[in-house]
């Protein structure tokens, strides 16, 4: 398996025996690793150009530009902040960036994540620049993430000549009433700092003993000729990914779309920003596509003027038309991709205007955050969630079990079950996968299983079932664990579907009022019942081994054609040859995880799944 930054962090595990001694039996947010994490300790830079003026990043592509940014911990994150500038944000908490606590004392406080701009050459900027030069920033107490208290600070500073850093402002956290505030603050730079190895830094001082006392920092901004009077910039910008039209779920059964497009067949909201001290005439246009080709499916909105005009620093909520019944082939499923953009004249950063000419500043584009995408699943499962990792939620109880209501309206079968559990450290450990129809009863299906290995953050876990569960209307899926640590499962914050989530830490269940977000788990679907049991030959049953597979596959017995679908429900090309009792399928470097394989026996299609190592 390979190792990226996170796998390997060993601190996890003091961190549950720490929160196991220190939490009582409940259900409690956890922290997970950062995707494309590196160590704490920041890496050698490869020599480059310093950075220019001016200086502008919104984090609004949702992941830190190395060529900017040093980092130690932080993150970006689309769906943490309330009422965001833009579309990303940045997290400063009291976890690094493997998702393990700086310390295992449940209070010491300390210096927790930090961001560090890369070197800029100010020695050239002459006195009037320099009484001139402003860093400029937004920032949030808490959002959606653990409030910080009033002994609890976002910091800057500055590195002098002598290569030590000093603090030039500080903010302390306590004032609940700005939980969903950005406030934007301005600070002047002194002329000692303007030198040739001018840099800047964010940090936090907090609890340091997990996801405590978040800050988010966003949209900042350094440049000459400013004054803390001129606050507003020339962009409009997109601040919520795109509503899911499937209602209260980001993905659907296709089968139960397509019976049921009444339900679902609905409205696609987002929001705007305008962060200029004037009114803008701006335009929207919301898109359904095919995820895989890009190709449009339907053209919700074209170029729909806003009315009213938004106003100057006016933020608005707005909706699309309801979409059109699909008339895509839904027979395997589909993934829509809803795209949302704005026509609002914003373009790059004005450097002057001399006559009829207009040069640019082309570090500072304006036009980036104008775009936001959101990927809607039509395959075989429910999911509330939209893949978005923010943190992970879990119960910290032996034989304690954990819950996701689904509802649905066609007659269906589970045949699997989905889960990211996101802490590497559990590789291996026993879960039970159970299915309810009700929580008064026993489950329907319990079945020991082991937390497979992953290679990535966002990669989920498939349970196969092994056999089909009718259900129809309200149904539950979820675990029983074996360990009074937390088990660590991937948390959503683009959507709060808090209520669905259960828990039974104590011999009766609770419906969840602490965890804030969606749950990665999902239920998979099928209405194809169990078929009868026909008599067929020996020599003609489909043998499929070995499995796990780390190579080859053979598919012994009577095959037509094969199709192989990756867990995703996408069909993949594989190099497929002939053998004397059936096929050879090559897996060879192919991705690791579930896979299904479809043929046909006798004229009659089958199918297996098998895992891929």
């Amino acid at each position: 398996m390979k190792r990226h930054g996170y796998i390997g962090f060993l601190l996890c595990c003091t961190f549950l025996i720490f929160f196991s001694e220190n939490a009582k039996a409940q259900l409690q947010q956890l922290p997970v690793p950062h995707e494309n994490s590196s160590n704490r300790t920041p890496q050698l830079r490869v020599q480059q150009e310093n950075l220019t003026l001016p200086f502008w990043d919104d984090f609004s592509s949702g992941n830190l530009d190395t060529a900017k940014w040093e980092n130690s911990g932080t993150r970006v994150s689309r769906s943490v902040a309330i009422n965001a500038i833009t579309q990303g944000g940045l997290i400063l908490d009291g976890s690094d960036e493997r998702g393990a606590p700086y310390s295992t004392r449940m209070r010491e406080q300390g210096l927790g994540d930090q961001l560090t701009s890369l070197p800029f050459d100010l020695s050239g900027l002459s006195e009037e620049q320099i009484s001139t030069l402003y860093l400029s920033f937004y920032f949030q107490a808490g959002g959606k993430a653990e409030f910080p208290d009033g002994d609890d600070f976002l910091e800057v500073h500055l590195l002098d000549t002598l290569g030590n850093w000093q603090m030039v402002w500080e903010m302390p956290g306590g004032d609940l009433t700005q939980r969903e505030v950005f406030t934007q603050a301005f600070i002047q730079i002194p002329e000692a700092f303007a030198h040739d190895n001018f840099r800047f830094r964010f940090q936090n001082r907090g609890r340091l003993s997990g996801p405590f006392d978040a800050w988010i920092v966003d949209y900042i901004f350094l440049n000459t000729g400013r004054n803390p009077a001129n606050t507003h910039f020339p962009d409009r910008a997109l601040t919520k990914l795109p509503s899911s039209p499937m209602g209260r779920y980001v993905a659907v059964p296709y089968f139960e779309y397509q019976n049921h497009t009444e339900l679902y067949s609905g409205i696609i909201a987002s929001q705007f920003h305008n962060l200029d001290n004037r009114f803008r005439a701006m335009e929207y246009t919301v898109q359904l596509r095919n995820a895989e080709t890009g190709g449009i499916i339907q053209n919700i909105n074209s170029d729909t003027p806003f009315n009213p005009v938004p106003l100057s620093r006016e933020r608005r909520d707005f909706i699309s038309n309801p979409f059109e019944e699909l008339e895509t082939d839904l027979t395997e499923g589909v993934d829509l991709e809803a795209v949302i953009y704005l026509t609002t004249g914003d373009n790059y950063l004005i450097n002057q205007v001399i006559g009829q000419d207009t040069a640019f500043h082309t570090q500072v584009d304006f036009r980036v955050n104008d775009t936001i995408r959101q990927i809607i699943p039509l395959r075989d499962y429910f999911a509330y969630d939209n893949n978005s990792i923010d943190y992970a939620a879990g119960i910290n109880q032996r034989a304690g079990m954990l819950a996701v209501r689904f509802e649905m309206e066609e007659e269906a079968y589970v045949n699997g079950v989905s889960i990211n559990f996101t802490n590497f450290v559990q590789i291996g450990s026993p879960v039970e996968i159970l299915v309810w129809t009700s929580l008064d009863q026993e489950p329907i299906y319990a079945r020991e299983r082991t937390i497979p290995q992953k290679e990535s953050l966002r990669e989920i876990s498939y349970f196969d079932l092994d056999t089909l569960l009718h259900v129809q209307g309200e149904f539950y899926v979820g675990y029983r664990q074996f360990t009074n640590d937390f088990i660590h499962v991937g948390l959503d914050k683009t959507n709060d579907s808090g209520e669905v989530i259960f828990y039974n830490v104590t011999g009766a269940w609770a419906q969840n009022q602490i965890v804030e977000g969606s749950l990665l788990i999902r239920p998979h679907l099928t209405q194809q019942g169990p078929e009868e049991t026909i008599d067929v030959p020996l020599e003609t049953k489909l043998r499929a081994y070995p499995n796990p597979v780390t190579e080859r596959l053979i598919l012994e017995g009577a095959t037509g054609d094969v199709m192989v679908y990756d867990s995703f429900g996408r069909q993949i090309q594989i190099n497929i040859t002939e053998s004397d009792s059936g096929k050879v399928l090559d897996f060879i470097g192919k991705q690791k995880g579930v896979y299904l394989i479809r043929t046909y026996i006798n004229q009659k299609p089958t199918s297996v799944r098998i895992l891929v190592k």
